[in-house]
């Protein structure tokens, strides 16, 4: 009754409502979890009692989202863990593995399409494929995990006393996401009701972000922090600023979708419309449409942050960094002037899982490119049956490939920009130019593309697209086209400069160039 109210008093639709008031509910559970048991306890059930706390609280907010369909995350997180129990058993784990993937995987396609309907559906199937990709993951890391086990069985070795150690060179790592650590192998299966609790971890089981099983137990057994008795500063600032900022962007969202409704393309006044203003006010719609997962991923960043889980060490300057579940740079995704770029900064969780758990797995095909259509074949599945998801990640593979293919032919041209030690003023007005040129290429190739993911049906992607008669596919394969046709520029090898008729102190000026990184030009 008072979800009914509140829905006819904002306008917000119903599912919608309860998806934000789930999402908030995770702030007062975070926050009792970093007051009560962000600290050491004097008892070996600590992490028992850490892990109940989050069981507790993740089923309860669970029920108020789904109601009775919380029987469809608890079937699928029971099932996979014993799958994993009697594939242990039987010394099969690899088998156990494949059994839990096509198990979660048919689970959530089987659910898309009994509950399929023409719009984005806010259900049971929201968290549940957020529970997909966390299950697959957990079974992947004990399949690994049979790995460690063989590689710490003890082994003879003759010990040497007279040789001597070399000196050990203190080298700077750079900084490995906290999500997905390289040791998030599973030697030994966990508890079913520690495997429940992180199934359910309140701040991350509506719409992630995802991370390990690794780094869960990391937080309830406090081993995330050096020092348990001096737990880093700063999380309930970075935890208010997410709130706001995820807040403002929602907010926006709401106003620019007034303005640039995705509805909008499929009618006939806008395809009555000016051309430049067509591709204009689809230019909005496909911004405004990824402005709402900016926004709401940032706000459920905040839980995340205020319980804890998300400190990821300390800066240079040796002050606490809470981004360690970030998945959004809002900053970077902005202002990114390549499409590779916004794949590291946008869902940049769930594209690492990807990589990690995806497309590094089917290294078997021996082709990057194949790798690459496969993750993203798996990505549109995961997603849902709509076709616009094929389309929208089909348009995105192609276009990271000519992308990626024009950056290459185009760099003889442009290093000469980003050359530090040219500094002049006409050099940084064109560098300008140039990233400003990338930046707007790449947001219309962007926004051009989610058109596609947002209507979701044949029929819509059709009308929108032939209302701008395709002009971001002709664009995009005709570059494709004109790469494979086109000359490149040659660059000579040192080998070649023998057959050049040059003298011999311009042949070692050449070499020297050379050698200095210096491209060698044209004879």
């Amino acid at each position: 009754m008072v979800l009914t109210m509140l829905s006819d008093a904002t306008g917000v639709p119903k599912p919608v409502l309860r998806l934000l008031l789930s999402i908030l509910a995770a702030y007062p559970a975070a926050l009792f979890y970093h007051i009560a048991f962000l600290r050491p306890m004097k008892t070996i059930w600590a992490p028992f009692i850490r892990n109940l706390y989050i069981v507790v609280t993740g089923l309860s907010i669970s029920y108020f989202f789904n109601g009775s369909d919380i029987k469809h995350s608890l079937i699928t997180t029971i099932v996979t863990w014993l799958i994993c129990y009697f594939g242990d058993i039987i010394g099969n784990r690899k088998l156990a593995c494949a059994a839990s993937f096509i198990f979660n995987f048919s689970y959530i396609l089987i659910g898309y399409y009994v509950t399929s309907t023409d719009e984005y559906d806010v259900d049971w199937t929201m968290p549940q494929c957020v529970l997909c990709l966390r299950m697959i993951g957990f079974s992947m890391d004990f399949m690994d995990g049979a790995k460690v086990l063989k590689s710490s069985a003890p082994e003879k070795k003759t010990i040497d006393n007279n040789k001597i150690d070399p000196p050990v060179t203190q080298l700077k790592t750079p900084k490995q996401p906290i999500s997905f650590e390289k040791n998030s192998q599973l030697p030994t299966l966990p508890p079913l009701i520690e495997t429940i609790g992180y199934a359910y971890f309140f701040g991350s089981f509506l719409i992630g972000p995802q991370f390990s099983f690794h780094l869960y137990r990391k937080l309830i057994t406090m081993s995330l922090y050096a020092d348990v008795n001096n737990i880093p500063s700063g999380s309930y600032k970075c935890a208010l600023k997410s709130f706001f900022i995820g807040a403002l962007y929602l907010g926006i969202q709401q106003i620019g979708v007034g303005f640039f409704p995705m509805s909008y393309l499929l009618t006939k006044e806008y395809a009555a419309s000016p051309f430049f203003e067509r591709l204009v006010c689809m230019w909005f719609a496909g911004k405004f449409a990824f402005t709402k997962y900016l926004g709401i991923w940032t706000l459920a960043e905040g839980s995340c942050i205020l319980s804890g889980i998300s400190f990821n060490g300390y800066d240079d300057n040796g002050k606490p960094e809470w981004n360690g579940l970030a998945n959004v740079d809002i900053m970077k995704f902005e202002f990114s002037t390549s499409l590779n770029q916004i794949v590291t900064a946008f869902n940049t969780n769930t594209n690492l899982w990807t990589k990690l758990y995806i497309f590094k797995r089917l290294i078997f095909l021996g082709n990057k490119n194949l790798s690459s259509l496969g993750a993203l074949l798996f990505l549109a599945l995961w997603h849902g049956l709509h076709p616009g998801y094929y389309f929208c990640f089909f348009l995105e593979f192609v276009d990271i490939e000519t992308e990626k293919r024009w950056v290459k032919r185009l760099e003889p041209y442009t290093k000469q920009l980003y050359d530090p030690m040219n500094k002049s003023y006409s050099i940084t007005i064109l560098r300008r130019l140039h990233n400003f040129a990338c930046w707007f290429g790449q947001t219309c190739g962007l926004h051009y593309a989610m058109v596609s993911f947002e209507l979701l049906k044949w029929d819509r992607v059709i009308t929108a697209y032939n209302s701008v008669y395709w002009i971001g596919h002709i664009v995009v394969f005709t570059l494709l086209l004109a790469d494979n046709i086109l000359p490149r520029k040659r660059v000579k090898k040192i080998g070649d400069i023998n057959n050049t008729k040059l003298s011999l102190n311009e042949k070692a000026k050449v070499v020297s160039d050379y050698v200095n990184g210096t491209k060698i030009k044209e004879q």
